[in-house]
């Protein structure tokens, strides 16, 4: 059971699927009388009971139309205001009420009847009159933004508000009950704008008095998640220089990472918080012009046989000798500095209790060390911050005076975030079981770094990155070269270790060895502690699937709570975008793993939220992938045109195509891979001497392909290797959703506590139709076809069997389009280009491919 963190406004409830507040420290027992949401209601001081205590009478009681207002006025923050009113005019009937501090109200609102929305009469009010259901949610609607006549009417507003989710009775006698789950429901309501009401109504003054007299400030939890009541506008800066436990720079002195941070000034007083954690090689800068990819138009070189087993490259750590710690010269409360810029996504949690921490690490500007892409001593620096974080090594005000500080803001609990590299390091951080490491949310994040820059055994990196490799990008952050005085102390180390670099990652072979051991943190998913929070694009050709699939495969194996969203966006974060709550849900998220909050986060989030490539819905599922059958298709080419069948065909049937770019007329000195593409793809029917296609017939339904695609290759080759490539195509012409996207809604998330906005965004449709889309590709070097760790050499002219595995997906393809199957040699886009012209004669009648279908559908 989760343990409760405030004293007034933090224990949550489920009734009905609804999370409220309820009280700790009022009487027990009388909760079994009434409501949750009556009592946090009351928690929230917009009801009151009657002589202080918890009845069931109370509970049935119908409440006034001067009940009302007194609720309206507190939610405004103006109740004291209207209370003490001493205006001439009034009601004609306010001495329906006897106390003098409700004719004050009536007085405040006939004086300013906007604050009110029950006035509908400039003389009468009808103090003792009660309130009908219909009266009430007129008014709850309204609230929320909604006018009448032009999104309700009148009769209809039960209706309308059963059709904006909220959840009217329908009883004849409305009821204190009745009003208090209605007025709960539209706490938790976003308003006509898309804003959450509760938090609306905090920026206008309502609970701004939630902290003035504790001694020592709380968050405040409503609806099962932290709200934003701390103002940014007075948030605490630090730098900090962390002590990692490394000497990576060989100065005979334990590498200082600078650390900085930004926490609620509340934290002055006492308030513990928790901590999100980014840990960032570009947060210093980078050498954009030393990123000069490597030359791809090589011939794949031919290695000879290799016996090798997985122990003979398996990645086993080295004892280093570490230099002593730092002796402590003095100690510091705090490193306060100037406001620094950087923070984005991550102020939308400052407000609600969260400090927000991020670091560079080794070779940085700034900090110490070199950087080295993806290694062990990476995660080391990374994990140093959590260390310190969790009280378990220094971290100093400066470089050089050894003044100590300490962060006796943090509560140790460490949540990780980020996207691409700085989502990978949530993950090795997350592979080493670090204390204090609570939960992830890596995002367009590597769990391999070999299937990041290779594909068995072929170099295969990011999409429009041809060429790059690990050596170029540990350069393009070691931003310490920005510093030409400090950068000249290790210079001459780095620049030995990138030409062993170099040589470790090995781009003439292709193959998995130590160097990408020691990087892929799959090999330690076994003590990863922290839950994880997966966010990966489904059109990602940069971080592609196969590292969330291969990551989510390894937790599932070891039971690690885990979540998954897959978007149809490519490279990029979701937090603003459209459809989805994203904000939200990694608020409840890291509220229940950071927090303690008892939100049943794990129950009510979904498993698997999964975007359709169809129409953009967002779709839940229990798992990934969506359960599937595979499905067995053979090749056939009937007539010379390539079919795809569910049965196979004649033995003996043999095709021939060429490895030779030159045949599809591309460029090497200036690649235009979409014109490529088209000419290997966009005419199914047209045979080509460069590739071979096979086609289905029509789809009587929509399929769903969800999983990994796997391609069984018979063939031979004139050559002693070869690219292996294969590509998974839906034929149809269709206006389809692109990965670009355009904003809908200008500064349409607004993050609370005056921390900034966002405009919300959404996926671009295509404004012509284009004729097909590639779901999925593959990639193999035919010498790697049993293992990506060893040679098998190939026999020019024998016949092989290749399998070959494409990207995971998850993707429909319509009723009315064909499935289309690619086998090619070299991909243009994505492979090394030899410059030999390599002959395939291709086994069609042994060669199939198995498609995971989710619903169920085997024949089509």
């Amino acid at each position: 059971m989760k343990k409760n963190v405030s004293i007034v406004l933090i224990l949550t409830l489920i009734l009905s699927s609804a999370l409220v507040v309820s009280a700790v420290d009022d009487l027990k027992s009388s909760t079994k009388t009434v409501s949750k949401e009556m009592i946090s209601m009351n928690n929230l001081g917009l009801l009151q009971w009657d002589n202080q205590k918890f009845t069931t009478q109370y509970a049935a009681k119908q409440p006034t139309r001067m009940d009302m207002a007194v609720i309206l006025l507190r939610l405004q923050g103006i109740e004291e205001e209207a209370k003490s009113f001493t205006g001439t005019e009034n009601f004609l009937d306010s001495k329906l009420v006897t106390r003098i501090e409700d004719k004050n109200i009536l007085a405040y609102i006939k004086k300013n009847p906007k604050t009110c929305l029950l006035v509908d009469d400039e003389e009468h009010f009808r103090p003792n009159q009660q309130i009908k259901e219909q009266e009430f949610y007129k008014i709850i609607v309204k609230l929320l933004g909604y006018e009448e006549n032009v999104d309700f009417i009148n009769e209809d507003v039960i209706k309308f508000a059963k059709s904006i989710e909220l959840n009217p009775s329908g009883t004849n006698i409305f009821t204190n009950d009745d009003l208090a789950k209605g007025l709960n429901d539209c706490l938790k309501s976003k308003t006509k704008s898309g804003r959450e009401y509760f938090e609306v109504l905090l920026e206008s003054g309502f609970m701004r008095d939630y902290n003035t007299n504790k001694e020592v400030p709380e968050v405040l939890v409503f609806d099962g998640k932290t709200q934003p009541i701390f103002k940014y506008k007075d948030v605490i800066y630090e730098k900090v220089y962390v002590e990692s436990p490394q000497d990576t720079d060989l100065d005979g002195k334990r590498d200082l990472i600078g650390v900085w941070i930004k926490r609620p000034a509340e934290t002055e007083k006492g308030m513990k918080v928790p901590a999100i954690f980014e840990a960032s090689p570009y947060r210093c800068g980078t050498n954009d012009d030393l990123y000069v990819t490597h030359n791809v138009d090589v011939d794949l070189k031919v290695s000879p046989q290799s016996n090798k087993t997985y122990d003979d490259i398996k990645y086993v750590p080295k004892e280093k000798k570490l230099p002593a710690p730092r002796k402590v010269m003095g100690k510091a409360k705090d490193a306060k500095v100037e406001p620094f810029d950087f923070g984005g996504w991550y102020d939308y949690f400052l407000p609600r209790g969260y400090a927000v921490v991020f670091s560079g690490g080794i070779g940085t500007l700034g900090s110490e060390g070199i950087t080295t892409c993806g290694s062990v001593d990476e995660t080391i620096s990374t994990v140093a911050v959590i260390d310190w974080l969790n009280g378990r090594t220094k971290a100093f005000t400066n470089k050089t005076d050894n003044i100590e500080v300490r962060p006796y803001w943090c509560t140790g609990n460490v949540g990780m975030s980020g996207r691409s590299y700085r989502g990978t390091l949530p993950i090795a951080a997350a592979a080493t079981g670090v204390e204090g490491l609570r939960t992830i949310v890596p995002i367009a994040a590597i769990s391999n770094w070999y299937d990041y820059y290779r594909s068995n055994g072929v170099c295969v990196p990011a999409a429009g990155w041809q060429g790059d490799d690990a050596d170029l990008l540990a350069i393009y952050c070691m931003s310490r070269m920005l510093d030409p005085k400090d950068y000249a102390k290790v210079r001459q180390l780095f620049e030995k270790n990138m030409k062993q670099m170099m040589i470790d990652e090995d781009r003439a072979t292709g193959d998995y060895n130590t160097f990408w051991d020691e990087r892929n943190y799959l090999n330690n998913a076994d003590k990863i502690k922290a839950s994880v929070f997966i966010v990966h694009g489904l059109n990602d050709w940069n971080v592609k699937t196969k590292q969330f699939d291969g990551l989510w495969k390894k937790l599932e194996e070891n039971n690690v709570p885990r979540k998954i969203i897959l978007h149809q966006g490519a490279h990029m974060s979701i937090n603003n975008l459209a459809g989805i709550d994203f904000n939200d849900t990694i608020n409840r998220w890291f509220d229940y793993w950071l927090y303690n909050i008892d939100n049943q986060a794990m129950k009510h989030i979904p498993t698997a939220t999964i975007q359709n490539n169809i129409d953009l819905k967002w779709e839940s599922f229990d798992n990934w992938p969506v359960k599937a059958e595979n499905t067995k298709l053979y090749l056939d080419n009937e007539d010379g045109l390539g079919k795809l069948n569910f049965s196979s065909v004649k033995k003996g049937v043999k095709e021939k195509f060429i490895d030779d770019l030159s045949l599809s007329e591309f460029d090497r000195k200036n690649p235009d891979f979409s014109k490529w593409l088209d000419t290997i793809v966009k005419n199914p029917q047209s045979k080509r001497p460069d590739r071979l296609c096979y086609v289905s017939k029509d789809l009587t339904k929509d399929i769903r392909i969800s999983g990994t695609v796997n391609v069984t290759i018979k063939a031979s080759i004139n050559q002693p290797t070869a690219n292996i490539s294969a590509m998974l195509v839906d034929y149809g012409s269709e206006y389809r959703p692109t990965t670009e996207t355009e904003v809908i809604v200008p500064n349409g998330i607004v993050y609370g506590g005056n921390a900034g906005s966002e405009d919300i965004i959404n996926f671009i449709t295509s404004k012509e139709k284009t004729d097909y889309k590639v779901i999925s590709r593959g990639w193999m070097d035919a010498q790697n076809r049993l293992e990506n760790y060893c040679v098998s050499p190939i026999k020019p002219g024998q016949e092989y069997t290749f399998k070959l595995d494409m990207q995971p997906m998850d993707y429909t393809v319509k009723k009315g389009h064909k499935l289309g199957l690619i086998i090619l040699s070299t991909d243009a886009e994505c492979t090394i280009r030899p410059l030999k012209v390599t002959n395939f004669i291709f086994n069609t009648s042994e060669s199939f491919i198995e498609i995971p279908v989710a619903n169920g559908m085997n024949k089509w």
